[in-house]
């Protein structure tokens, strides 16, 4: 049998909105009553419909996060997240997109509809469709992983410029200068564009060759760092650094080469970004970019618990710190 508040009411002898008092802590209640309720409340094990509260309390004390795909980086995120929320008495309802807009799009709706109090968002593209959805459900969200200053939406993420040109630096210095690089979709402005602009840039400032045949296109994963790697082993000439837009395309890039016959590093030396966890099991260990997603996640659950308690307050604009993590997968050729 489906309890209601009524009924817990009827058992325990009290009101309505004594029992809605004792369940959503609005209200002091005397401590005998407020024993009596909860005694009913776990002798038929009653849990009081989110959304039925939600109308009472004005919080259903639920977070919807949204990603593009679960992967190490966003579980890392999710861990961050989650120990903030459940700290401050909030639960996240999870929707995993699969890398599909659309879907991120009917999230954004399903979460406007079960009454979440806020929504973090890591979109792969933050469209114009996005932003009037976000707008317009009028829910306090935070975005993770893009810039969103134009639109005074608050966001956290990593500067994704800076560090390929350290990486860039670096790899000068151990006197590559045939430097490529596999980056992410253009389109994602941040992992994506970012990235690639901060290595074109580093060379040009370096004066070196940027040559077109040293870069392609990926996805960010394994398999497409692999196919990557595949269409630049194709080349007359080869480079003999690359960078990596993440840790998953450099492992697969790896994998590709080590299955062609070239060795890493003594042909080609390989540099990543994130430092995954498979970053240090990976032989030769992985040279990347560290970024401590657990402690972006933490960030975003606070700028978003910010936002909920004082609405229409001033954009929140966040970036986490990172630093290179040097180690076996570049040679050093001077």
């Amino acid at each position: 049998m489906n309890l209601t508040i009524k009924d817990i009411a009827k058992m325990a002898g009290v009101s309505v909105a004594t029992v809605s008092r004792v369940i959503n802590k609005s209200k002091p209640v005397n401590s005998e009553i407020k024993e009596k309720v909860e005694r009913v409340i776990r002798e038929t094990q009653f849990r009081p419909n989110a959304l039925a509260r939600g109308l009472i309390s004005k919080s259903t004390n639920l977070i919807g996060v949204i990603f593009p795909q679960i992967n190490y980086t966003s579980a890392e995120l999710i861990n961050g997240i989650e120990e903030v929320a459940n700290r401050n008495g909030y639960n996240i309802i999870l929707s995993n997109t699969r890398l599909d807009p659309e879907m991120e799009l009917k999230s954004l709706e399903i979460f406007r509809d079960k009454q979440v109090d806020g929504i973090i968002l890591s979109a792969i593209h933050t469209t114009e469709r996005h932003v009037k959805l976000i707008k317009e459900n009028k829910i306090p969200v935070v975005v993770v992983g893009q810039k969103m200053s134009e639109h005074h939406i608050p966001w956290v993420d990593v500067d994704n410029y800076a560090p390929v040109t350290e990486m860039v630096r670096y790899l000068v210095r151990c006197g590559h200068e045939k430097i490529g690089m596999i980056h992410g979709p253009l389109h994602d402005q941040s992992a994506g564009y970012s990235r690639y602009k901060g290595f074109i840039d580093e060379m040009n400032r370096q004066g070196l060759p940027v040559n077109r045949d040293y870069l392609i296109e990926s996805n960010f994963s394994s398999r497409d760092g692999y196919e990557a790697m595949e269409i630049l082993l194709r080349k007359m000439d080869l480079p003999t650094a690359i960078v990596c837009a993440s840790d998953t395309i450099a492992i697969g890039s790896k994998n590709c080469a080590e299955d062609r016959g070239y060795r890493v590093p003594d042909d080609f030396s390989i540099a990543g970004f994130d430092d995954i966890e498979l970053a240090t099991l990976v032989r030769p260990q992985l040279t990347t970019v560290r970024v401590d997603f657990e402690s972006m996640g933490s960030i975003a659950m606070e700028a978003l618990l910010h936002n909920i308690a004082q609405p229409g307050a001033e954009t929140l604009e966040h970036y986490v710190d990172y630093r290179l993590s040097l180690r076996d997968s570049v040679k050093k050729l001077v």
